[in-house]
């Protein structure tokens, strides 16, 4: 069956969370969680029906499988690592979500539910979603424990899951026992997200309120390395790994509106920034990194307030810093150390098109190291509303965003 170039679920839900399923069979099974006020938020899960011979309405290109009810919005969800589902059953798979507690969930087949079942509290497709697990170190309420911002799935040892907090905390997590295995103090303020440095079981960073990027090794806890620390402790808010290029990362920090590309081989300065969006930033993921490509780090895509995600060609290795130079000397209107887009973007099937460089916002919360290469993105797609979020799927084809109550999944 061929797939629109873009792809649509309206939800009765505001939505924050998105993560795409890494099963082989199930590549394109997303899970999505709300943001609402109140203890009324969800966790949902949907698949595209490959067998289904009906054609798509506009906005429905989804099948929900099943949903469960969160007290609080969750601040990040996530699917197991594994590509073979739980116990090699295809159906059978684990997520996990973040807010007042690591929760650990199971969707697999609900024959109960598939022949004569009770609706939509277990799945509409003969699917539930229950818990599995609720992983807290503390004796105190859920509800008066500080909230984890994050959580990062180890790809090499699956059993293992690592959390920050705004507590300045970050907690290693065995899924197994259900027990804490380590908790440090990462940063002297909020830790707001981390991320396992891929095939790597020992090694993560983090990034916080102090302005800090750090890498923390389990082997030596006594201390961790300060890969980065942005000018004046400006906060950075989020961070993703290439998944090509194990040193490359992006981040970028709270109500800024560039990413900034680093190189963990050289750090303390990025290599790159990545500028167009014209409001805050809400989000980055790496997609696949190229087939024709030797090296470099991928595709990246970032969203924000500005109501645009925006996607970047890094499949070529970023040229190396320039020298300083007379400011355009030569005269010819482009400034020194800006990359042209690609001069042979992909078909614009779904409004994904090139962006002309008069249109890219400029703006920033942080000034620009003089080092760093100003990239442009080359392709830029626009939702109706601000987007919250946004993920690749674990091939890199496609890449999805949450904006409102509306799911979009667009091919990249």
């Amino acid at each position: 069956m061929v797939l629109p170039v873009q792809l649509q679920y309206d939800s009765p839900f505001p939505l924050y969370g998105l993560s795409f399923s890494n099963s082989d069979a199930h590549r394109l099974r997303i899970a999505t969680t709300s943001y609402m006020a109140g203890p009324t938020n969800k966790i949902q899960v949907f698949d595209i029906d490959f067998n289904s011979s009906s054609p798509y309405s506009a906005s429905n290109n989804f099948t929900p499988l099943a949903q469960a009810n969160l007290q609080f919005p969750a601040t990040k969800v996530a699917w197991q690592p594994s590509d073979r589902g739980l116990g090699n059953d295809e159906e059978r798979e684990l997520l996990a979500t973040t807010g007042d507690v690591l929760r650990i969930w199971e969707i697999d087949r609900d024959y109960e539910d598939e022949y004569g079942g009770n609706g939509w509290g277990g799945g509409t497709t003969g699917y539930s979603l229950t818990p599995r697990s609720v992983l807290t170190n503390s004796k105190s309420p859920a509800t008066n424990l500080p909230p984890i911002t994050s959580l990062s799935w180890n790809t090499i040892s699956p059993g293992n899951i690592v959390t920050c907090s705004i507590d300045t905390t970050a907690t290693l997590w065995d899924i197994n026992t259900s027990q804490a295995l380590t908790q440090l103090i990462a940063h002297d303020r909020a830790v707001y997200d981390l991320s396992w440095l891929p095939q790597s079981a020992d090694i993560f960073v983090s990034v916080g309120a102090d302005g800090s990027l750090r890498a923390f090794d389990l082997r030596t806890l006594e201390h961790s390395t300060i890969l980065y620390e942005s000018p004046n402790e400006a906060p950075l808010a989020r961070i993703a790994f290439s998944n090509k290029e194990q040193h490359m990362l992006a981040c970028f920090g709270v109500d800024d509106s560039k990413v900034l590309i680093l190189d963990m081989r050289s750090p303390g300065q990025p290599v790159a920034e990545l500028i167009g969006h014209s409001g805050a930033l809400s989000g980055i993921a790496w997609g696949a990194g190229g087939p024709n490509s030797p090296s470099g780090g991928g595709w990246i895509a970032s969203c924000g307030d500005d109501c645009q995600l925006l996607l970047w060609d890094l499949t070529s290795p970023i040229p190396e810093r320039p020298k300083p130079t007379p400011k355009n000397p030569n005269g010819n209107g482009q400034p020194n150390g800006v990359r042209s887009p690609s001069a042979s973007p992909l078909p614009n099937a779904y409004g994904l098109s090139p962006v002309p460089s008069q249109e890219l916002g400029t703006g920033s919360k942080s000034p620009s190291p003089g080092a760093a290469l100003d990239l442009s993105p080359v392709r830029a797609w626009n939702a109706d509303m601000e987007i919250n979020n946004l993920a690749f799927d674990r091939e890199g084809e496609w890449v999805g965003c949450v904006s409102g109550q509306r799911l979009n999944v667009l091919k990249v």
